[in-house]
């Protein structure tokens, strides 16, 4: 008998939310990191644990799962949470107007309540300049504000590696998986440290995140193919400013300046990497657009000296335009290509680790021949329409932003004012 129920590969957040769900179902597992957890992919994010507002248009479904994950989250690990306010500026000539964007945020309110954020408030070009004094002021209009939470990425990385060697898993750095070795249509064993050992487990989990279509080669197996798309985020050290801020940036893609202790990350950028996932990096173009976008909204802020981080976001192969590309996770089941307990989880947020995780694992409990454990819903869910939104697609999600676009036509602007955004609801 192996000495693992299961052998997750890749330490990012999909790895380790996995290794923490077969904790809490008592399976005996492993994971196999190359570096360190949560330092590569997981570690260039801006820390946002986001409601997924930029979605709404198109893909509704999956910003009502990271609401009710930031509702989970919330509840059982408040301390590693923060409440951060940011402002979404209106300048003359901006693509978007304010009914646009209300009637976006109109929408993004319904979910308030999940997710334990206030509702938006339209502010003047006078309240906007007075909570974000170095906003440029030619031509503002005024600014949405809402708010979201800030999640301290390397606590819920060890708090989850934690959870999971708790109850009994192992998780060993430094051993990169290299190949695997297969018997009677089945993964016996992963193989590490450049072929000098290996890893025996009845179950195999491939969570490699971009890594994830080449490891699932190295397992013979061909079904995973990924598009990857990469994000470049500016750092610049020093005070960051008091809220965030949602702006146009290169090619028009809304990005945002994110305050985070002693630091600012602006970002990210989202363009497709075509080549293996360790030759990706930053170009001198990439740096300037952003730093260039910046400076017509926080220009003091742009012309401080900074840095850039870049990520790679492991989005599973899909027709379609970029914008348009679905953030939900899939799972791969390779049994159909003579793998029978080997699996490939892709895609997602890092707000949506858990439910990546509880999916998994009931993929792998069936492969062990066991009940698929139960959820409980989180706050604000029951009695919710929520089957609705999940499976309606890209024409219910314009569907609803129509909805709300209309509506909110016909009755003008919203709610006013910096007293109404400090309201609690």
């Amino acid at each position: 008998m192996p000495p693992y129920d299961l052998a997750i590969i890749g330490g990012g957040i999909a790895g380790l939310g996995v290794f923490e769900c077969a904790g809490r179902a008592g399976l005996k597992a492993v994971l196999l990191e190359r570096g360190a957890p949560g330092r590569a992919t997981t570690a260039v994010t801006s820390g946002l644990l986001h409601g997924g507002l930029r979605y709404l248009p198109y893909d509704v479904s999956t910003s009502w799962l990271m609401c009710r994950e930031i509702a989970r989250l919330r509840a059982e690990r408040p301390e590693l949470l923060t409440r951060q306010a940011f402002l979404w500026p209106v300048y003359r000539g901006d693509r978007l107007g304010f009914g646009l964007i209300e009637a976006l945020h109109d929408e993004y309110d319904v979910f308030a309540g999940l997710r334990g954020a206030r509702r938006h408030a339209r502010l003047s070009p006078e309240e906007a300049l007075r909570v974000l004094p170095g906003l440029s002021r030619e031509g503002l209009l005024g600014a949405v504000a809402f708010n979201e939470w800030r999640v301290d990425v390397p606590g819920l990385v060890a708090a989850l590696a934690r959870a999971g060697a708790e109850a009994g898993g192992e998780l060993l750095e430094g051993r990169g998986v290299c190949g695997f070795k297969v018997r009677d249509g089945k993964v016996a064993a992963a193989i590490v440290d450049g072929g000098r050992g290996e890893v025996e487990a009845r179950v195999f989990v491939n969570a490699a995140g971009p890594w994830a279509e080449e490891t699932a080669r190295l397992a013979g197996v061909a079904s995973v193919r990924m598009r990857l798309r990469k994000g470049v985020h500016l750092v610049v050290p020093g005070e960051p400013p008091p809220h965030g801020l949602i702006f146009a940036g290169p090619g028009g893609r809304r990005i945002g300046v994110y305050p985070r202790p002693g630091e600012t990350w602006i970002g990210p950028t989202d363009e497709p990497h075509d080549g293996p996932p360790d030759a990706a990096g930053v170009s001198p173009r990439e740096r300037e657009e952003l730093r260039l976008s910046l400076a017509r909204v926080l220009p003091e802020l742009a012309s401080r000296p900074c840095s850039a981080a870049m990520g790679l976001r492991p989005i599973p192969r899909q027709t379609g335009a970029a914008f348009l590309l679905s953030r939900e996770h899939r799972l791969f089941d390779h049994a159909a290509e003579g793998r029978s307990n080997f699996l490939t989880v892709a895609g997602g947020k890092l707000t949506t680790y858990r439910p990546m995780g509880e999916d998994v694992l009931d993929a792998v409990l069936e492969k062990l021949g066991r009940p698929p454990a139960a959820k409980a819903p989180a706050d604000g869910e029951r009695g919710m329409p929520w089957p609705l939104i999940r499976t309606g697609g890209l024409a219910a999600s314009a569907s609803l932003l129509s909805y709300y676009a209309v509506r909110r036509a016909l009755s003008g602007a919203g709610r006013r004012g910096l007293a109404a955004f400090a309201e609690d609801r």
